[in-house]
């Protein structure tokens, strides 16, 4: 399969998760954040388009925490 049509299927899969993280300390944003999003006292609700939840909850959790920008 050539790479177009296999990123083509990837991208048909795609699908909004919930995902739903504790902080443990407070957390500061500079810039655009990536996902809708909702801080409730020190819990995150994130609404992270991905392929299966697990993709979601790494691409959220490396964004709180890693500081990675780019998912």
């Amino acid at each position: 399969m050539s790479d177009i049509k296999l990123l083509m299927n990837r991208i048909k899969q795609l699908s909004y998760f919930e995902v739903a993280v504790e902080l443990y300390e407070p957390i500061q944003f500079k810039g655009a954040v990536p996902f809708d999003m909702e801080i409730s006292g020190n819990i995150v609700v994130a609404q992270v388009l991905a392929n299966s939840y697990e993709e979601a909850e790494h691409k959220l959790l490396t964004f709180l925490f890693e500081g990675e920008r780019d998912v």
